[in-house]
């Protein structure tokens, strides 16, 4: 008996919202197979060669139902909720109901639908009676808007959550509606707009009467932009700052704070540094996609070192991370490394990474911004190859994504003289 490998079932299923739960649990029970381990093409597996525990699945189909049903109930009240509140003129009350159907998708990894609950809240505000009843969803709206790479709806959703705030003297709402804006300039590579935001944010944390969480997100912002521009002095100092004012012994500012450390030591080359920095910080992370990002940084310094079984290691266990806690939206990141490790032990065939990272991006209808990000690392891969006019192509791709999100640091990194030499893309 052959076992069914993931993609042979996704070529048999089709896509159907119904059995959308029965999937998720079928990747989450994906194992490596077996019998590949010590081959070749073992050492190139990636998702679609995983090997489903059909049978385990079944046993866990009474808890998978029992976990549907209690979700899609939750689901459903918060959706007739939102239609009574709208059915008595209540916009403001149906808006965070539709909120609360947006967090429970979330809550599953279903990112789409809850962004569609979440446009939908937004969209009610035009009929809010008392506008600062609308920060709430201005600022879900806007993060939503940030994650797909629509900067312009992000920033229009934070400015109007700004100006609201600074009408009504809400110094707390103020001051995360100009961090927003700052970190949409970080996004873009306008480094200089990102600062000056950053400072328009400041006055505002400094008006509050309780110490807020920009506090130390402002520092802490303020040091990526330094480290992004080079300036490795200015970098320390702000982050160094960060540490003093957050919040002692909290496990998320911990593993922020050590990843941001580990970075910075990579970008100065103290690899072996940064690679303790970054185990740190996995020691502090309990969201699954913060474990996967961070992982993603260790095993980026572990290549560097040329440890490259090592690398590869700790990216596979992201890779196990992102599927057992259904964050398969990070996959595309870590195959992109594991691209890298597969090149540098002399894998003809690494090519097959990027590729199912790009497969990745379009079965879950991810940001282009991560598409260009692949495109990009993949273009590198085919200039270490040799493959000039092939990595031109890619990067070409890469560039029209970057411009229509007006990405101009992206746009100035691939088309600047040199850069390819460089290996700057």
């Amino acid at each position: 008996m052959t076992p069914l490998t993931v993609d042979e079932i996704r070529d048999l299923l089709p896509e159907v919202d119904s059995v959308g739960p029965l999937i998720e649990r079928i990747l989450a029970s994906a194992r490596p197979d077996g019998s590949r381990k010590w081959t070749v093409s073992g050492e190139l597996e990636t998702l679609g060669d995983r090997v489903p525990a059909l049978r385990e699945v079944a046993d866990q189909l009474p808890e998978l139902l029992e976990s549907v049903r209690a979700h899609l109930e939750q689901l459903y009240r918060e959706v007739l909720e939102a239609l009574e509140c709208l059915s008595r003129d209540d916009p403001e009350g149906s808006a965070q109901h539709l909120l609360g159907a947006a967090q429970l998708e979330r809550s599953v990894g279903r990112l789409r639908q809850a962004g569609a609950f979440t446009e939908s809240a937004v969209r009610l505000t035009a009929r809010f009676r008392i506008r600062e009843r609308a920060l709430p969803i201005f600022f879900a709206g806007a993060r939503i808007a940030r994650t797909e790479g629509r900067w312009r709806e992000a920033e229009h959703r934070y400015r109007e959550a700004g100006r609201i705030a600074a009408a009504t003297e809400d110094a707390p709402s103020a001051a995360r509606a100009g961090v927003g804006l700052g970190n949409l300039a970080i996004d873009r590579g306008l480094w200089q707009l990102a600062l000056q935001r950053f400072q328009d944010a400041e006055r505002w944390v400094k008006a509050a009467r309780e110490p807020l969480p920009e506090r130390w997100h402002l520092p802490l912002n303020r040091s990526i932009v330094a480290r992004e521009e080079g300036r490795i002095h200015d970098a320390e100092r702000e982050l160094e700052r960060a540490r003093s004012l957050a919040p002692g012994g909290e496990a998320e500012a911990e593993a922020i704070l050590r990843n941001a450390r580990g970075q910075l030591l990579r970008d100065r080359g103290r690899v072996e540094e940064a690679e303790l920095a970054f185990r740190e910080a996995l020691g502090h992370a309990a969201a699954a996609d913060a474990q996967v990002t961070i992982s993603s940084n260790l095993a980026d310094a572990l290549l560097a070192q040329g440890r490259f079984l090592e690398a590869g290691e700790v990216a596979r266990t992201a890779e196990e991370t992102a599927l057992s806690n259904s964050v398969v939206s990070r996959l595309p990141e870590v195959y992109s490394l594991l691209g890298r490790v597969a090149e540098a032990r002399g894998h003809a065939d690494a090519f097959v990474f990027f590729e199912r990272a790009l497969e990745i991006v379009d079965a879950r209808k991810l940001p282009e911004l991560e598409r260009a990000r692949i495109l990009e690392a993949y273009a590198s891969y085919l200039l270490g190859k040799g493959d000039e006019e092939a990595a031109a192509a890619y990067r070409d791709r890469a560039v029209r994504i970057y411009r229509t999100l007006e990405y101009e640091s992206a746009v100035q990194r691939l088309e600047s003289p040199g850069g390819e030499e460089e290996g700057k893309w």
